[in-house]
């Protein structure tokens, strides 16, 4: 598990340092750098694979050229990238960027077997992008992506992974099974989707002689289960949960798994459900780090933390707010107790629904006041 994280004049980060545990969940304001410590996870992923050499553009993250990458108002010339993990092991990146050239000079990096059993650099990962594959008839097939545990970055390999791996058993076998149904992965899936879309049945199917792959949606209804439905007809928010929870599931202990907005399309008693099954999921060993806009996940990462049900204990999560502050990019890591309950809500830290609270109860003792006049 990786426990704690830094940049140096990477993006937007002069310098950056986050601790981290096993449910980590990144919020804030547009433009306040919760994208780029993604990017920066990504980029070591993707940049693993050549060795000394940074890879800007690939497969999960394209990042421009290297003045793109390199943070501006700089007062050295050395872009770094670090991690500590669980075993004490502390990583880093060091490049030299010249800026006439613009170009990276790796300065020093981490040897290649420090990493082998690092989440971020096996098949131990999964990364769910907010640009998302939506309702498609058809998607493509891909076998030695899914045999490395690759669904995708917009999750155009999900159904392929389920039709290959549905039938085998949770990997994590600590991730509690849902209202008591069969281990395997896609009665999981089946499962909690109906919990957090409610009434909904999925069946997948691949077409390998046309290397592509289908799924289609029923509905519970009174007389029993209607007909399948493409999913261009059901809207977006099946297609883009479905991805989440299959990312979720199919890690064994020790996993990563880095989410960008879970709760789009979703609707509020669906976005806190998912919460809580990322804290079961995190609570079983499997790392999460998210990125997310949505006050329901939050309130249910904070209800799994105050059921013992979940056994996901306060010093397992990591909430990190991103604002700013005399032009300045700041981050707040408020506190949880075992009742759920925060140390400190910075201002704009999910307190919208507050503030507009106190709007219209100000409008309506107004109103009130002119009746009585």
């Amino acid at each position: 598990m990786i426990t704690k994280f830094y940049l140096h004049n990477f993006k937007c980060f002069q310098n950056l340092e986050l601790e981290l545990s096993s449910l980590n969940l990144l919020s804030g304001l547009n433009g306040m750098g919760k994208s780029t410590v993604l990017q920066s996870l990504l980029l070591l992923r993707q940049s693993h694979q050549h060795r000394e050499d940074i890879r800007l553009n690939g497969d999960l993250v394209e990042l421009g050229y290297p003045q793109d990458a390199f943070y501006e108002n700089n007062t050295d010339d050395i872009m770094r990238l670090g991690l500590n993990v669980s075993n004490h092991t502390i990583l880093k990146w060091e490049y030299d960027f010249d800026a006439y050239k613009d170009i990276f000079k790796p300065r020093s990096t981490p040897n290649f077997s420090e990493l082998e059993n690092v989440a971020l650099f096996n098949d131990k990962f999964h990364y769910i992008s907010a640009d998302r594959w939506g309702p498609r008839v058809w998607v493509p097939l891909a076998d030695h992506e899914i045999h490395h545990g690759n669904l995708g970055k917009n999750s155009k390999y999900t159904i392929h992974y389920l039709v290959e791996f549905g039938d085998k058993p949770l990997p994590n076998p600590e991730i509690p099974h849902k209202d008591g149904s069969k281990s395997d992965l896609l009665t999981q899936t089946k499962a909690w989707l109906d919990e957090i879309c409610p009434g909904t049945q999925l069946d997948v199917e691949a077409i390998k002689e046309a290397d592509i792959g289908k799924a289609v949606f029923s509905f519970k209804v009174d007389y029993g289960i209607t007909r399948n439905f493409r999913p261009t007809n059901v809207g977006f928010g099946l297609s883009y949960t479905l991805p989440v929870i299959v990312a979720l599931l199919s890690l064994p202990k020790g996993g990563l798994v880095l989410l960008e907005n879970p709760e789009a399309h979703l609707h509020p008693r669906g976005q806190t459900l998912m919460g809580k099954l990322m804290a079961q999921v995190a609570a079983a060993g499997v790392q999460v780090i998210v990125e997310t806009h949505s006050d329901h996940v939050l309130d249910g990462i904070r209800v799994a933390v105050r059921d013992p049900n979940y056994l996901l204990q306060p010093e397992q999560t990591r909430f990190h707010y991103f604002g700013r502050e005399n032009g300045q990019i700041q981050v707040t890591t408020p506190s949880i107790d075992e009742e759920g309950r925060l140390d400190n809500w910075p201002a704009g830290f999910f307190d919208e629904s507050i503030h507009n609270l106190a709007a219209l109860s100000s409008r309506s003792h107004r109103e009130r006041a002119k009746e009585i006049i």
